[in-house]
């Protein structure tokens, strides 16, 4: 047996070791592209069909809301528009256009005007512009009537009685012509308008008395000439007029009580100026023709001595006989109508009186003054204090109908 050198021993070492790694790589590719045994199919698993469940119900929905419908001002609109005119008629009645022209033609271009938008707008509120402008013809009216009662005052001289009052009036009617709002312009024409009344009810309410007793002097005068039957409708003229001053005297209209009596008197008075002078021609007459009959019984008794009548003459009656039916005349004092009757009449009789001798009072007071004036005495200045209060105080209660 060959013994093999060192070397070939190498070599051959060398090709067993490259021979093992040759089939150790061959044993990884053949593994390698071996196929992967299929895993074997799971069992199927039947689920069970679940039970029908019951549809659920449906709830249920809210009914949608219908739109608000949009508010319909038209019927609002109309009917304030129909006050502002009753307002206007109110202020022209008055006098508005005279006394505040400028202000009066204003409010008719804002009536004008707020008229054309209502008729394009129908459906769009305008009560405020509406009743603002109500106001301002309220305003006017109220303001015209104060003007008017303020040159009654002037002319009657009454600031004297309340020269308070007088001040308040004429400042509200300066506040009234400052302001364009009608809501204001209503509360100062107002505060004049009250301010004035006050001062006529105060410087009238003792003439009105006075003159309530000249009106029942000159009825007395027209009922003793029986007035009242041959002068029916004026006779009851003037007693409606007495009446009606009587109740706005005991309702502090003095001014309108004054105007009253005023005119009761002085139809009283004519009635009986023109009964009298008729009842007067009437006897006049009446004595002439008395004078004619006288004068012809005296020539008839000369004929029948001269020529004596034999035989009835026609158209000559009997002396006895009846040639008119019986005349059944009324009584003429029921045409008599009494005015001073009643308790309206009661109290305006007693606020009358009251009302006089507080003006007599008030003059008493007045004399004393002057007087004390004169004398130069140190109680001059206490006397007028005095007086004026006192005239004050009297008149006042007369005014608000508490005098004793």
């Amino acid at each position: 047996m060959l013994k093999l050198s060192s070397g070939g021993r190498k070599l051959k070492r060398i090709r067993i070791v490259a021979l093992l790694c040759a089939l150790t790589a061959l044993g990884f590719v053949a593994c390698k592209s071996a196929p992967e045994p299929e895993p074997a199919p799971e069992p199927e698993i039947v689920q069970p069909e679940p039970e029908p469940q019951p549809e659920p119900e449906p709830e249920p929905q809210p009914e949608p809301e219908p739109e608000p419908e949009k508010p319909d001002y038209s019927d609002a609109n109309k009917a304030l528009l129909e006050k502002l005119e009753e307002a206007r008629n109110k202020a022209v009645e008055a006098d508005a256009k005279y006394y505040y022209p400028k202000e009066f033609n204003g409010a008719d271009a804002a009536k004008d005007q707020l008229k054309k938008d209502v008729d394009e707008n129908p459906n769009t509120d305008y009560s405020e512009n509406i009743n603002d402008l109500i106001a301002r013809y309220e305003a006017l009216a109220k303001a015209a009537e104060a003007q008017r009662m303020k040159k009654r005052v002037d002319e009657m001289d009454f600031s004297a009685f309340d020269k308070a009052a007088y001040e308040a009036g004429s400042s509200a009617l300066d506040k009234f012509s400052n302001s364009d709002k009608g809501s204001e312009q209503l509360v100062n024409a107002t505060a004049a308008y009250d301010a004035y009344k006050l001062l006529l009810n105060k410087g009238f309410v003792a003439l009105a008395g006075k003159e309530r007793i000249a009106a029942l002097e000159a009825k007395k005068n027209a009922d003793s000439v029986k007035a009242g039957v041959s002068q029916k409708e004026p006779y009851g003229q003037a007693a409606d007029s007495f009446k009606k001053a009587d109740s706005a005297y005991v309702t502090k209209d003095i001014e309108g009580a004054y105007e009253g009596y005023k005119f009761a008197k002085e139809t009283y008075t004519a009635l009986y100026e023109k009964v009298s002078a008729a009842r007067a021609a009437a006897l006049a007459a009446i004595e002439r023709a008395k004078k004619r009959v006288g004068d012809s019984e005296n020539y008839a008794t000369d004929a029948d001595e001269i020529a004596p009548l034999a035989t009835q003459v026609k158209g000559i009656e009997d002396e006895d006989a009846v040639l008119l039916e019986e005349d059944n005349l009324a009584n003429p004092d029921d045409a008599v109508i009494n005015v001073n009757e009643g308790l309206t009449a009661q109290a305006a009789e007693k606020e009358a009186a009251a009302a006089i001798a507080a003006e007599e009072a008030t003059n008493k007071a007045a004399e004393t003054v002057n007087n004390a004036v004169e004398a130069g005495t140190d109680a001059a200045a206490e006397a007028v204090d005095n007086a004026a209060e006192t005239g004050a105080n009297l008149i006042n209660s007369a005014v608000n109908g508490d005098a004793k």
